[in-house]
């Protein structure tokens, strides 16, 4: 029987597009895990008239892991820095932190992820590792099928 692992998406909605490319893509190479029965959990099945803040933050606390979607935009988001962020910064809740979009790690202020390993595809033929959105749709593929081995890899660790 596969162990249930619930994961909460952390991303900014300025890159409602690219998040959504990438969580597709995703969950594709996440369904057919031998080990594991992956659950996304983002914010746009919000109901009308739901409280969303508080649907948010439950969802934060009853993850196992935050996957963070790191962009210039998630690091200006109020919401994520203040209410999303710190409980997987401060080691509360584990987390896999993916580069969505390129940050400059000199000029940016990474709240606090400058301490964790960050995923970038790091493949033959790149000067330097990519964030997704820099990757072409052939190595998008590739990017969510290395990112889906070290998932993997982490929780055999845990």
């Amino acid at each position: 029987m596969r162990k249930k692992i619930k994961f909460f998406v952390s991303y900014a909605h300025k890159n409602k597009d690219l998040v959504n490319s990438f969580i597709e893509k995703l969950s594709d190479v996440l369904a057919p895990s031998k080990k594991h029965d992956y659950v996304l959990w983002k914010d746009n099945g919000l109901m009308i008239g739901e409280e969303w803040e508080k649907k948010i933050i439950k969802a934060r606390d009853e993850c196992d892991f935050g996957l963070l979607l790191i962009s210039p935009a998630f690091l200006a988001s109020k919401f994520i820095t203040e209410k999303e962020l710190p409980l997987f910064v401060l080691g509360k809740k584990p987390s896999i932190p993916v580069m969505l979009q390129p940050v400059d790690f000199a000029r940016h202020d990474l709240k606090g992820l400058e301490k964790q390993q960050i995923f970038r595809l790091d493949y033959p033929g790149f000067k330097e590792p990519r964030a997704y959105g820099e990757c072409k749709p052939p190595r998008r593929e590739t990017f969510v099928l290395e990112l889906f081995k070290l998932i993997e890899d982490r929780l055999a660790s845990e």
